[in-house]
């Protein structure tokens, strides 16, 4: 068997048999205790983590979870080489333990907590070979490692999209074989998955035309960068350094979700429940953080055939929680207190692959009305068009865009405390947001930095100021409507994917990246980051901060590995 098969295998059953496994009923550990994260006593585990190449290691990642268990609790060494759980984390008994250092590996180790007091484990890492490393690789490390220009680089960032960097560059494709494989991508759905290969309603129109010439170029640079010429890669493969410093003083509790799911954005509500939108399944789904148990309220399908899955997921004056339906063109209400789901159809539902994505209300309190918006297909009388809807009436208002201006629904949509809206749009050359008032539907335009363009997601804070990611250029902003100004924030990783940011309303603002699997904390203040390595491959996307109201106590953050059906969060230790 040859090093690329071989690799190829490995990849496989990591991507599917992994996801595959999922499903079993949490044991419990010991429930999340956000308010008090900084605060945890003695330690149930603990130990130092070493090498003969390094010696003591800083920046490990060691987790711990029982056999069977859904719910991971994870740490990372200090300086001096050394973890701690502490006791409020783990309950008595015997624990999986495992680790992320990129170039290592840790034989099968098990710990067995005593009640009321601390075991000692003592970790020795071994030199991972090359076959390992590759598969430890984070998709941002890939695209550094690779040559190429930036704009080449950049393109395969879409790749996230769908899927992980590892398949395009493990493949053996040549160039003509990769344009082919390129042209297939692109019949499939936004939201489309290996596992869920939707396809758009126009994929045959597609497929029987030539790769475009775009496809092409990209097809050949790929083609330069993977294994089709031989066994192993022809560049030198780069990684990051391990954390440092604050950046490994938190706790990460990482969730695994049953069902295949495929977590894209989460919101936490006023009892601690988190609740995910489903990529790729038609149903609104709740995460008990306590015990680890997940509740799916399916949603009717309206259009069968096409693609199913939700993308943004908000909630309503009254609590209720709403969940923009893709593929089905609707809009799904879930009432938490008496479990009914309703479903309402957007405007022009009916007309090829028009799509619901995006739906704020969480300052529908102001009038009573949530905005949302839809992408269609190539016909402009039903593509992306931007809506207000009325709470009380259950009707779509469209909100048109000023004449001879472009469309004002983007990608991204965010409410402020006056429940005005702002758009986001991700193409790297547009050099504008913009905001439509609630009560007038009046638009304006907001110039962004000199630079690369285009804005993803995003959130406001207590100040009415908009936080957005921007993925092209590698940033977080903000942008203040009291002053007129834009402030920005470099993400200190190249090639990160930012792709959502969220102010503390303290002075940390958190973001999420899609290639790194790192977490990012910035002190808005200093410029000072904190990069919080997860345990394990994630792939995120949309955040939400748990805000603290008591100043000794530090914000944290969730977020969902859409790929990898995990939902994590995160609690720092240190300011």
């Amino acid at each position: 068997m040859t090093t690329a098969t071989r690799l190829g295998n490995v990849l496989t059953r990591l991507s599917f048999g992994a996801i595959a496994s999922m499903g079993l009923l949490a044991l419990p550990i010991v429930g999340s205790h956000p308010a008090t994260a900084q605060n945890h006593g003695p330690a149930a585990l603990t130990g130092t983590v070493s090498s003969p190449e390094e010696g003591k290691m800083e920046g490990v990642v060691v987790s711990a979870k029982r056999p069977g268990s859904t719910i991971m609790v994870s740490v990372s060494t200090n300086a001096q080489g050394q973890y701690s759980f502490p006791q409020d984390r783990l309950a008595p008994g015997a624990y999986d333990i495992t680790m992320r250092a990129i170039g290592y590996a840790l034989k099968p180790t098990v710990a067995t907590i005593q009640s009321g007091g601390s075991t000692q484990l003592d970790l020795t890492l071994a030199k991972a070979a090359p076959d390992v490393l590759a598969l430890q690789m984070s998709n941002s490390e890939w695209v550094q490692s690779a040559p190429g220009t930036p704009a080449q680089k950049m393109a395969l960032l879409r790749c996230l999209d769908c899927h992980g960097l590892q398949r395009p560059f493990f493949s053996k494709d040549n160039a003509s074989e990769m344009a082919v494989t390129l042209q297939r991508m692109s019949a499939h759905s936004s939201n489309a998955s290996p596992n869920f290969p939707f396809f758009n309603q126009n994929a045959s129109e597609i497929l029987s035309s030539p790769p475009t010439k775009p496809q092409a170029e990209l097809a050949t640079y790929i083609a330069s960068i993977n294994l089709s010429s031989g066994e192993r890669w022809p560049y030198k493969l780069q990684t990051l350094r391990r954390p440092t410093g604050k950046s490994t003083q938190a706790i990460i509790t990482t969730y695994d979700l049953p069902d295949f799911a495929a977590p894209h954005d989460t919101l936490l509500d006023k009892a601690g429940n988190v609740w995910f939108s489903d990529f790729q399944h038609q149903r609104i789904s709740k995460l008990d953080p306590k015990t680890g148990k997940v509740t799916h309220y399916p949603v009717p399908v309206s259009k069968p055939g096409f693609p199913t899955g939700g993308i943004m997921i908000t909630m309503d004056k009254d609590g209720n929680i709403w969940e923009g339906m893709m593929g089905q063109a609707q809009i799904a209400k879930l009432d938490p207190k008496t479990e009914q789901v309703s479903v309402y159809l957007a405007p022009d539902w009916n007309k090829g692959d028009t799509r619901v994505t995006m739906i704020d209300g969480l300052h529908s309190n102001v009038d009573g009305k949530l905005w949302t918006k839809t992408n269609g297909g190539p016909d402009p009388d039903h593509a992306n068009k931007l809506y207000q809807f009325d709470l009380s009436t259950k009707q779509f208002k469209e909100v048109l865009p000023p004449a001879g201006k472009r469309d004002i629904a983007a990608y991204g949509l965010v409410t402020d405390l006056d429940n005005n809206v702002y758009s986001l749009d991700n193409n790297p050359n547009q050099r504008q947001i913009w905001r439509t008032s609630a009560k007038t539907g009046e638009t304006t335009y907001i110039d962004l930095l000199a630079g690369v363009g285009g804005a993803r997601r995003g959130h406001i804070d207590s100040q009415n100021r908009l936080w957005f990611s921007q993925f092209h250029a590698n940033r977080y902003a903000m942008y203040d409507p009291k002053s007129g100004k834009v402030t920005a924030w470099d993400v200190p990783v190249p090639y990160a994917g930012a792709y959502d940011v969220q102010f503390d309303d303290a002075k940390y603002a958190w973001g999420a990246d899609m290639s790194t699997d790192l977490v990012q904390r910035v002190d808005v203040e200093t410029g000072e980051w904190s990069s919080y390595l997860l345990p394990t491959s994630i792939n995120t996307r949309h955040i939400d901060v748990q805000k603290s109201s008591d100043p000794n106590v530090l914000s944290s953050m969730w977020t969902e590995g859409q790929q990898t059906g995990k939902i994590v969060h995160i609690e720092p230790l240190t300011p």
